[in-house]
């Protein structure tokens, strides 16, 4: 075994059980808001969602962004079929609230991006990776804004959908209803606080102690390197990404590494196990179904 793997797993049997514990508390507290949140926004557009299907949702949509390149993807998808399966909601009303949120959570994520730029230039760093993600986020959300609507208008029509066309959820009007934005860019901040958290009592397990600001780059980090990855949940690619960022950060490699398990096992391997569960379980397999085949043809009653 290499010294630097073997290294890990001795920080990591000594590491504390109840900053892990206390890893996976933030970690289902997190996928607990987003349910609320998802909940809100289809409430305003008419929707009503139970908890328990939001939250379910979710963890389905975790176990696809998992096992699919690229985080959040394949995942959404999910998380719409499985709405559309429990509520008969037009698929398209469903795919705008989702587009909502994340031109909403791209609020949060400049936030932190800016405060990355911000540590890591104090620090007599040159973070032109993340200046670039800068930009790129916020550029990508004005064209989401503005364009989305017609985009959609015109997949809609060219895939045959053109009549579940709903003129009252499009983007522009979710975005411009002041209430439900700040709802939900405050939903959304809350999570990527408890993410950067969840990131730092990671550390904390393996006794890694640096200053909570530090993991705000991390946290923004972790998120591109997983939409970059290719690999299905982004195995390999996210595991060393996030390590070589936790080096840089300060951490030794074993530490880095350990860390990074932790992160893992309950983002990747607890979520995924949960996920796989509610898909069995909770009405999963119609959604997988509507998820692998034309929906318009699988034939099945939404419930």
């Amino acid at each position: 075994m290499p010294e630097w793997l073997s290294g890990s797993l001795q920080v990591l049997s000594r590491a504390d059980i109840r900053y892990v514990l206390l890893t996976l508390v933030l970690y289902i507290t997190s996928v607990s808001i987003y349910a609320v949140r998802w909940i809100v926004v289809l409430r305003k557009v008419g929707v009503k969602l139970r908890f328990r299907d939001s939250f379910a949702a979710y963890l389905a949509s975790i176990l696809v962004n998992n096992i699919t390149p690229s985080a959040r993807a394949g995942g959404e998808l999910m998380r719409i079929a499985y709405a559309y399966i429990k509520t008969g909601t037009p698929m398209i009303k469903l795919l705008n609230t989702v587009a909502f949120e994340r031109i909403c959570e791209s609020v949060p994520v400049i936030s932190l991006a800016a405060i990355a730029i911000f540590e890591a230039l104090v620090a007599g760093d040159k973070p032109i990776g993340i200046i670039v993600e800068f930009f790129l986020i916020v550029a990508g959300v004005a064209i989401g804004v503005k364009y989305w609507d017609k985009i959609l208008a015109i997949a809609a029509r060219k895939l045959g959908f053109g009549d579940n066309l709903d003129s009252s959820v499009s983007i522009k009007r979710l975005v411009k209803d002041r209430s439900l934005f700040i709802v939900t860019v405050v939903l959304s901040s809350i999570v990527w606080i408890l993410d950067v958290l969840r990131l730092y009592t990671a550390a904390l397990a393996v006794g890694w102690e640096a200053p909570p600001l530090r993991f705000a780059l991390a946290s923004v980090m972790y998120l591109v390197v997983g939409l970059l990855a290719v690999t299905p949940g982004g195995i390999g690619i996210v595991e060393g990404g996030l390590t070589a960022v936790f080096i840089a950060l300060g951490a030794s490699p074993s530490v880095a590494l350990a860390t990074v398990m932790i992160e893992r096992l309950i983002s990747y391997g607890f979520a995924s196990l949960i996920g796989l569960l509610v898909i069995i379980a909770g009405g999963g397999p119609q959604a997988w179904t509507l998820l692998r085949s034309r929906w318009r043809q699988t034939g099945f009653t939404p419930r």
